[in-house]
């Protein structure tokens, strides 16, 4: 199994906060200036830390979830040691405090991941998919919930994932998710009709579309004004779409893959391999030109915008 990285950076009052594997989390200002902002104490190889931090920048939430070496063994002995999870909490410039620790002698079957901060709150996934072994597009994805800033303790789901299975979501709270594709003709191999639901922070649907492909679709990224959308991809074309509000939907260029928002009229992500553009480099589609991409001559990931 290939283990899936927590968010290691995030964006919050026109900074970016990140993490590094001894459990610090730092601020950089758009100046350069770099600041430690929360210690929390990671301890071992064996940690996966999560965090968040609030749209002002003042305080940052945690979770370390621990796990014994040789957990899962190959030949079915059991596992010696605890699996544990602790939750902490702290303002900027200050010690963090433990909120809770979760302790279990096997595996637990749910574990929380803290993921963002929106306007109604910190959100994250419980249950968390920590690790992958394939299964499709959405093999890495956990159920989106609402987290309170208090008890730091999962709470509502986004969407009920029987029913649509939340992908993205943008500040105002508002989401993007799949319901079941359902196929168009008889051939087992034939085209799928994807549904697609955006809602708003109360999960009552805004707008909705549906897509066609060979394989299904997948991915989708919501704009941070809810008012378009990207998904992949369409397998005649291997090309990601763009649909508005209204359902116009147009092919973004051959080659671009769309992994989120810059802004509310640009897509970002990355490009593949053509002529005049390196394997993997970072790029940017506008709306007021959907068929050509900008590729920016690196390789990285857009964690989110910065306006200082």
């Amino acid at each position: 199994m290939g283990a899936i990285p927590r968010p290691s950076a995030h964006v919050a009052a026109g900074k970016v906060f990140f993490a590094d594997a001894k459990g610090v989390v730092r601020s950089m200002a758009s100046n350069g200036t770099v600041t430690t902002v929360a210690t929390f104490p990671m301890t071992s190889t064996q940690q996966m830390f999560s965090f968040a931090v609030s749209p002002d920048g003042s305080r940052v939430l945690a979770g370390i979830f621990t796990i014994p070496k040789n957990a899962f063994s190959c030949d079915g002995s059991p596992t010696t040691g605890s699996f544990t999870y602790d939750a902490y909490t702290a303002l900027s410039g200050q010690p963090s405090s433990l909120v809770y620790h979760l302790s279990w002698s096997t595996a637990p079957s749910s574990v929380m991941e803290l993921t963002g901060w929106d306007a109604l709150g910190p959100f994250g996934t419980y249950p968390t998919v920590w690790a992958s072994q394939g299964g499709g597009p959405g093999s890495d994805l956990g159920v989106f919930v609402r987290i309170d800033a208090t008890t730091l303790k999962p709470g509502a789901q986004f969407s009920d994932p029987s029913k649509c299975t939340v992908w993205d979501s943008v500040q105002s709270g508002a989401f993007v998710c799949l319901g079941d594709g359902k196929a168009t003709s008889t051939d087992p191999y034939g085209p799928i009709a994807q549904p697609v639901s955006v809602r708003d922070a109360a999960g009552q649907e805004e707008w909705h579309f549906t897509v066609t492909s060979v394989n299904g679709a997948w991915g989708p990224h919501l704009a941070p004004d809810e008012q378009h959308a990207v998904i992949c991809c369409d397998f005649e074309t291997s090309s990601m779409w763009l649909v508005d509000r209204q359902g116009h939907q147009v092919f973004l260029p051959r080659g671009f893959y769309g992994s989120g928002w810059l802004d509310a009229t640009t897509a970002v992500g990355y490009s593949g391999q053509t002529a005049s553009s390196p394997a993997g480099t970072l790029a940017y589609v506008t709306l007021n030109s959907p068929g050509t991409y900008v590729s920016m001559g690196f390789s990285g990931s857009v964690v989110g915008t910065v306006r200082s």
